[in-house]
């Protein structure tokens, strides 16, 4: 009876470790919502494992954000998705110019996206690290976030402003459109515009589909096309969101 009764404490908490929660993939997007992660859940977002293509050559630019949800509305966030590329002319002095980010993400005010009514409303900041090799310094990062839920469609809209390793002040502003969060495969788009002081601006499009197989498994496949410098950017990227109940 003792043993009966340890075994099944054991696997009440074996499942209470892994259990599933919702997986809303941000993968493949370079923008976020106004959601965090819930209360003791991790999130693993996978990729996107890009492809780029420039006039010099392709790049293959693999990456990993790490999401966690210490208490109510609180996401701690680490960004690596832009800290690592194989490939490429001059791979090395690429990546010296790689960021990682490692960053507080929380939810100003409820709405349609934590189930309430109205806008749901979000602030996101933390510290911009470098990449090894390393080069410069730290910066910073400071974004808020507006999105609306409707039935038949989604909108996240994004505005941020950096200070970059090497101290100059960038922007960072679009929007992210979904469509109905009930269908299994969900079409959405991205569209965004960056601009670093004393440097070029960058025009991006984004459309692909998310496909919620699970709900803790979501995978996401996209193709970005970016204009920055006079030259055209073209990105294939796959990934995938894992969604993980650690107690």
């Amino acid at each position: 009876m003792l043993r009966a009764r340890f075994n099944a404490i054991s696997i009440a908490i074996l499942v209470a470790v892994a259990a599933p929660r919702p997986a809303y993939a941000y993968r493949p997007f370079d923008q976020t919502d106004a959601d965090v992660a819930e209360t003791h859940t991790i999130e693993l977002e996978l990729g996107p494992v890009g492809y780029i293509h420039l006039p010099t050559g392709g790049t293959f630019v693999p990456g990993f954000i790490l999401n966690y949800g210490p208490v109510d509305r609180i996401e701690l966030v680490f960004d690596g998705h832009k800290a690592f590329l194989f490939g490429g002319p001059d791979v090395e002095a690429q990546r010296r110019q790689l960021d990682s980010e490692l960053l507080i993400k929380g939810v100003l005010r409820k709405g349609t996206l934590q189930g309430e009514t109205g806008p749901s409303l979000a602030a996101e900041a933390g510290a911009i690290l470098p990449t090894l090799p390393a080069s410069g310094g730290p910066g910073a990062s400071l974004a808020f976030i507006a999105s609306q839920r409707w039935p038949a469609l989604a909108i996240h809209l994004n505005l941020e402003g950096d200070r970059t390793r090497d101290h100059r002040f960038a922007f960072v502003g679009g929007a992210i459109v979904e469509g109905p969060d009930a269908w299994t495969v969900r079409p959405v788009a991205e569209f965004f515009v960056a601009g670093q002081e004393d440097s070029s601006t960058t025009v991006s499009g984004l459309a692909g589909a998310i496909w919620r197989c699970r709900p803790d498994l979501a995978f996401d496949a996209a193709a970005r096309l970016a204009w920055q410098a006079d030259q055209r950017v073209i990105e294939i990227r796959a990934g995938l969101t894992w969604s993980l109940g650690i107690f």
